[in-house]
């Protein structure tokens, strides 16, 4: 007569210790919804004024500089267009433009208005 177990072998896994893990997966954990360094972020851009590009939830695209952000809004401004204040609700995603960084690298140095000599 086979020997019958009291519990099943389900049971028996599930009730290991946090230290026994079977596979790499098991010891993987999800990188956290939130790092509270979007601030750290926004502020980096905003002082280097770094080209970026703002994904709405919409799928709208807008190029701009951030100039100015707090808890709700975002500040874009742009060179042609009109500045906008965005709230960062309607904000899907941001990232540095690679387009608007290297015409801004490619661009020669020209005189600064205020270094004029006048003669």
């Amino acid at each position: 007569m086979p020997r019958r177990f009291k519990f099943s072998i389900l049971e028996i896994m599930t009730t290991r210790t946090p230290t026994e893990f079977t596979s790499r997966r098991d010891r993987w954990q999800a990188a956290p919804e939130t790092t509270f360094r979007e601030t750290e972020y926004i502020d980096k851009l905003s002082k280097n004024k770094t080209p970026v590009v703002v994904k709405l939830i919409d799928g709208e695209e807008i190029r701009g500089w951030i100039e100015y952000y707090d808890k709700d809004i975002i500040r874009i401004t742009r060179s042609v267009q009109p500045n906008l204040f965005i709230y960062k609700s309607r904000v899907k995603y941001l990232f540095e433009d690679p387009e608007g960084t290297r015409k801004s690298r490619n661009q020669p140095a020209g005189p600064e208005p205020g270094n004029q000599n006048s003669r």
